[in-house]
């Protein structure tokens, strides 16, 4: 099946570029009726590939101007939270947060949301994914636990059901954080329904701790 995809890449001088892959099968008809090398987009496939290129264009736009001084103080953190919803986004933000929890020897707590639909972040309404997410967070942990236990970090660990908003509310009134690492598609909001918006908010509202957002 004909696919593609938006990559962070280097040009020939070693500056960041945004290269768009076609799959060598990526054949479809055009305005007159002969093949082009392309690729035939639904809509909602056009919106999601706008917004990785959107995403992509503002981490090549921004990385050069990240104040070095602001990583010093992230590395000097002492309590980092850590939210993973069974993503890859989810897996960089725990590596992430291990990395500096490394350098200042922080305590690390990873919240495991489970129950998520697997096209947005919102509670989904299907029992197995509650079933199997739960597990694969389980699976992960065990492995995240090792490598905390082997770098000499303290590593909490806990799972909240997606559509547990109570205890999500009190874990979160009640914990203190230095640091919050999330996975990117926390923060998009777009498109989303009233239920959902809350549940964006619990994770990403109002704080004094600082966000930090993992593509």
């Amino acid at each position: 099946m004909p696919q593609i995809v938006a990559v962070r890449a280097k040009d020939d001088s070693s500056r960041d570029t945004i290269t768009v892959v076609l799959s060598q099968d990526a054949v479809c008809l055009g305005p007159d009726g002969q093949p082009w090398a392309g690729v035939s987009l639904s809509a909602s496939l056009a919106r999601s590939l706008a917004e990785r290129l959107l995403g992509l264009a503002k981490e090549v736009e921004t990385e050069g101007k990240t104040d070095q001084g602001a990583f010093r103080s992230l590395a000097q953190a002492t309590s980092i939270l850590v939210l993973h919803e069974g993503s890859a986004q989810g897996h960089r933000a725990f590596s992430l947060a291990l990395d500096l929890a490394s350098r200042s020897l922080a305590a690390v707590s990873v919240v495991g949301i489970y129950g998520v639909r697997q096209d947005k972040f919102e509670p989904s309404t299907t029992a197995d994914d509650y079933k199997w997410q739960r597990e694969w967070l389980e699976r992960l942990f065990q492995m995240y636990s090792r490598e905390a236990t082997m770098a000499g970090i303290d590593l909490r660990s806990t799972l909240v059901a997606a559509n547990d908003q109570p205890n999500m509310s009190e874990f979160f009134d009640g914990n203190g954080f230095d640091l919050i690492v999330l996975p990117r598609r926390l923060s998009d909001m777009g498109g989303l329904d009233d239920a959902s918006r809350k549940l964006h908010r619990q994770f990403a509202g109002a704080t004094d701790s600082t966000i930090l957002l993992c593509p």
